[in-house]
């Protein structure tokens, strides 16, 4: 199941979050807080900006979908993803990912991208397996720690 994040989901998320292998969150739990909370208040769950999306295996929390809804006009959005580092290799970001990116598309959206740092291989292969296609690589893009890195561009158009 897919829903919008609630804020009593926002310790989960930020734990899911903090544990990212390359884009791993470093703020202090409360600032995710209160980030969930503001989400909350948006005029609508696909207004212009980041909607987190929580991922429900049972009824329990398993990882999200963040969607970054860019003008109604655009019809494009970003996606990112993560999935509990306990359960990941399951399959769950890649159902998720198809069953988001169907949603985005039946609404209207024509184009879904997402930016990888270029060492995360498991990530590309979800968005591969959606039918993303590589668009380009943004070379020292992305820096962790003292050392930099690329990122690679991935999109996919309603019509692929």
């Amino acid at each position: 199941m897919i829903r919008p994040l609630r804020v009593e989901e926002a310790r989960d998320w930020h734990r899911v979050r903090a544990a990212a292998p390359f884009d791993p969150l470093d703020r202090p739990v409360e600032e995710s807080i209160a980030l969930i909370t503001a989400m909350q208040t948006r005029a609508a769950p696909d207004s212009d900006g980041w909607q987190q999306f929580a991922l429900l295996r049972a009824g329990r929390y398993v990882g999200d979908l963040g969607v970054r809804f860019s003008p109604p006009w655009n019809a494009t959005c970003e996606l990112g993803f993560a999935i509990d580092p306990a359960l990941r290799g399951q399959g769950l970001a890649s159902e998720a990912t198809g069953a988001m990116v169907a949603r985005l598309f039946a609404s209207g959206r024509r184009r879904v991208v997402a930016v990888t740092d270029s060492r995360n291989r498991p990530a590309q292969r979800v968005l591969e397996r959606n039918w993303f296609r590589l668009e380009g690589r943004f070379v020292e893009s992305w820096r962790d720690g003292d050392a930099w890195f690329d990122e690679l561009s991935y999109a996919r158009l309603a019509r692929d």
